[in-house]
């Protein structure tokens, strides 16, 4: 989910197709699924659409990096305070996790990632094109820098337990968070399978100043299992919310001393 720049072309007879070329082109040349799609065909249905087309479209992005500083100092305050109380486990609740963007949640989360490699992003060819690393409560893009403020917080309980919570509308950035828990070795999963977006995204700087947002790579756990378009299933199947939960404090007892309490983050 990182950026990239790329001005459209300017001149010809018509801005309006000479903007559509430019979006075309840029989608044939980096999308994820680009090899599957029929460009010659697209183009011409584009194009018939935009026949009689004169208007521009405009809107206003809301969020950036003060939302983010605020997410982040409400997430790690309320992980700071649950960890006061000194958990034996813990339960990450992401249902109804629509998405957004991934790196603050894994900032909040980070006491509970561990340290180093959280998994990655894989390209059309099936090569890493950036890995998620967290380095002192910092998410990095490879050498990157992804987090707007760091979370260095250590646990009172080293490596403890995480039962992840999830549901169909669990999707996006909540997958990649749930990537990120994937593969540790003292993590299980709960509920029902997630929507199946585990895809990464880049921000295309188009030449009015508009944004698109391209799908151009699949998500690896850190194992190297990879994810995409297909539901993740969680390990234990549950049938409604308060299973779900009940469940996972289940599991967390079972794998700590029966007395053994929890703590609940809502992702």
């Amino acid at each position: 989910m990182g950026e990239m720049s790329v001005a459209a072309p300017s001149g010809g007879t018509s801005p309006v197709r000479d903007y559509l070329e430019a979006v075309l082109d840029l989608l044939e040349e980096h999308a994820l699924n680009r090899e599957r799609v029929d460009w010659a065909r697209v183009r011409r249905e584009a194009e018939a659409q935009i026949a009689d087309a004169t208007a521009t479209v405009t809107g206003q992005a809301y969020g950036g990096a003060e939302a983010e500083r605020r997410y982040i100092r409400e997430g790690a305050a309320a992980v700071r305070d649950l960890d006061r109380h000194r958990p034996k486990g813990w339960v990450v609740d992401l249902r109804g996790n629509a998405g957004g963007s991934m790196y603050p949640m894994l900032t909040v989360l980070a006491p509970l990632l561990g340290h180093g490699h959280l998994g990655s992003f894989v390209d059309a060819a099936g090569e890493v094109s950036g890995r998620w690393l967290l380095r002192g409560g910092v998410v990095y893009v490879d050498d990157e820098a992804l987090s707007v403020t760091p979370h260095p917080y250590l646990p009172a309980e080293p490596e403890p337990p995480v039962a992840v919570l999830i549901d169909g509308r669990t999707m996006s950035a909540g997958e990649t968070t749930l990537i990120a828990f994937l593969g540790m070795p003292r993590v299980r999963t709960f509920g029902a399978p997630t929507a199946g977006l585990a895809t990464g995204n880049v921000a295309v700087d188009l030449a009015d100043g508009a944004v698109l947002v391209l799908t151009v790579a699949r998500e690896a756990d850190r194992t190297g299992r990879l994810y995409g378009n297909a539901p993740i299933a969680p390990d234990q199947p549950t049938p409604g919310d308060a299973d779900a939960l009940t469940d996972a404090v289940a599991w967390l007892r079972s794998v700590r001393t029966p007395s053994a309490g929890g703590s609940r983050v809502k992702g």
